[in-house]
């Protein structure tokens, strides 16, 4: 086993359907209930929470302005840097680090606040949802916004508006965003809004 645990999945992540989809699925629910929000997309700052491979991250790029990737998977970080090279993607600065209160005053890509910050099937996997929810927070600028998805069992939308609340974010909207299949089984995935006070 590698530091990181998901480290043994980064070489087949992409080549994974479901993971594809969701991704594709995520990206299509923001750009019909976040994207509409912003005047100005392309000038706008984004921070990928838990970006993994850079799914999400390749289909924001072309819509905003510069995007800071962040994954604590090494091996992740590595397969996004791959994908962006190949591309030839010049507004995505990779990172791969831990976001908490102490790490935010030494990462030089955090040092500049976000007008959005996205995270797609990351917070039910945290150690303390709510403790780094405020650390991310304190990282967005008035107006900004939080968006989450999440599996809906895992994460009940009241425990996203407690920590929303607890965050000083003002809920936008906390509802289904789609469904994915897996061994004939629904699983509904939650995708929670959240903006900063302007």
């Amino acid at each position: 086993m590698t530091i990181n645990e998901w480290d043994d999945h980064a070489g087949d992540w992409d080549g994974n359907e479901d993971v594809r989809i969701y991704a594709q699925r995520a990206f299509d629910s923001w750009e019909q209930k976040v994207a509409p929000l912003y005047v100005s997309l392309s000038e706008s700052r984004v921070l990928d929470f838990g970006c993994g491979t850079g799914l999400l991250t390749e289909k924001l790029a072309p819509r905003c302005g510069q995007i800071v990737a962040n994954d604590t998977s090494q091996e992740m970080i590595v397969e996004l840097k791959s994908k962006l090279a190949v591309l030839g993607t010049d507004n995505v600065v990779a990172s791969n680090a831990a976001i908490n209160a102490e790490s935010i005053k030494a990462i030089p890509e955090l040092l500049d606040n976000f007008d959005l910050i996205v995270a797609s099937s990351v917070c039910s996997f945290l150690p303390d949802y709510e403790a780094t929810l405020r650390d991310l927070s304190s990282l967005m600028r008035p107006g900004a916004c939080f968006i989450q998805w999440d599996w809906m069992e895992d994460m009940p939308k009241e425990r996203i508006r407690h920590a929303f609340s607890a965050s000083g974010l003002i809920e936008h909207d906390i509802d289904h965003a789609f469904t994915m299949k897996a061994n004939g089984e629904s699983m509904p995935v939650v995708m929670g809004i959240g903006r900063m006070q302007s």
